[in-house]
């Protein structure tokens, strides 16, 4: 329990250090709101559940862009960060950030140089790799610099994204970067992104302990043909609980359980009281007894209804506090759809969004806020970071 009085402690000491300047009420719309409570609880809570098991926890940063909750997460118990973007890590390094992981595959050559000068600059650095193509590209370049650069093989558990499926591939890979001059295998990585298809609880669990069994499986015969492999890299926010438990791995990535969101709560990760990220907007128009009009539209809200493309939800995102649906969403625009609900003009609403890592990249700023005050005005500073 030493480490959880720890995070509450260093939690509580980031949010004392700013004054509260002003209720969040006064802010102009569209904007993003973090509330201060549930940010800490859920960053605690996915602490235990990697603790519980025995595993490191790596959180993936792109959920909320943010290095001052990266570095939340690491004191609470986190190893280093992982990261969708090498433009991601960069930013996460200026911020003081030493372990950092691109989940991620890095190909050509304007890339592989940046990756390996910010692999000089930090205290460790790794990516993955699934070809020999890009290893020997990797490889080439690192040689050249005088470097090692560790790389973790992505296996395919199912999502069909990248990765490799068959054993006879991914041996062939493990020993060529064995043999190469400039790379280090450091393990292998995957992610299962087909739990979002779930349709219950139960398929969630499933997915999430297979991911695991397989990847501990490919680990254990790699290492019975004599290749080395420290880190069994797992991991999504639905099955952390299922995929962690799997005696043998050795790494949880995570992201969107610091936020949660809509398509968590449809998959059963959260409810809607432990959502820590929401819209604020206001109404614009009522031209209709039946129709609204906010300000916030899809470079606010975003088009999504489900995680990898996936349609789970019939609306734009959950209003606060009514029971309606955002049905139509144009750049600048919601249409709100309702019957025995009314709105008026200038009333301002929150919303919980259906995709929060999508949502923060649309927005530069996110204010952290205690009730209806304001804590902290944060910088989205890894946003956009698309390259």
């Amino acid at each position: 329990m030493m480490y959880l009085m720890h995070s509450v402690n260093f939690v509580a000491k980031i949010f004392r250090r700013f004054d509260i300047f002003t209720d969040f009420k006064d802010i102009d719309t569209p904007a993003l709101l973090i509330e201060k409570h549930k940010l800490e609880a859920n960053i605690l809570n996915m602490q235990k559940i990697a603790d519980s098991n025995n595993v490191r926890l790596r959180p993936h940063i792109k959920t909320h862009k943010i290095p001052e909750i990266a570095k939340m997460q690491i004191a609470c118990g986190a190893r280093g960060i992982a990261t969708a973007k090498l433009g991601e890590a960069e930013v996460m390094a200026e911020y003081g950030i030493e372990e950092i992981q691109i989940a991620n595959i890095i190909v050509g050559s304007q890339k592989i140089e940046r990756l390996l000068a910010l692999s000089q600059k930090i205290k460790s650095l790794t990516c993955s790799v699934d070809s020999v193509a890009n290893a020997a590209e990797l490889s080439k370049a690192a040689a050249k610099r005088g470097i090692k650069l560790k790389v973790l093989i992505e296996i395919d558990t199912g999502h069909e994204r990248n990765g490799l499926k068959h054993f006879r591939d991914i041996i062939m890979l493990a020993r060529f970067i064995g043999e190469s001059s400039g790379l280090t295998l450091a393990g292998i990585l995957t992610h299962a992104g087909q739990i979002y298809a779930s349709k219950n609880r139960d398929e969630v669990m499933n997915t999430g302990f297979s991911e695991g069994e397989q990847m501990v499986a490919i680990a254990d015969k790699l290492r019975s043909a004599g290749i080395g492999i420290d880190e069994i890299s797992v991991g999504s926010t639905p099955g952390a609980p299922y995929s962690s438990a799997v005696k043998g791995v050795t790494e949880l990535r995570a992201g969107n359980y610091v936020y949660y969101d809509n398509i968590q709560v449809s998959l059963g990760s959260a409810t809607i009281e432990d959502c820590a990220l929401t819209i604020l907007s206001m109404v614009i128009s009522t031209p209709k007894n039946s129709r609204s009009v906010i300000d916030a539209g899809s470079k606010a809200l975003s088009l999504d209804k489900g995680a990898h493309s996936i349609a789970t939800l019939d609306s734009f995102g959950y209003i606060y506090d009514k029971k309606v649906k955002i049905v139509r969403l144009s750049e600048e625009h919601g249409i709100i759809q309702h019957t025995a609900e009314s709105f008026s003009v200038g009333e301002k609403i929150r919303i919980n969004p259906n995709h929060a890592c999508a949502v923060s990249n649309l927005f530069d700023y996110a204010y952290l806020v205690d009730g209806e005050e304001i804590v902290e005005k944060y910088h989205i500073a890894a946003r956009g970071k698309s390259q």
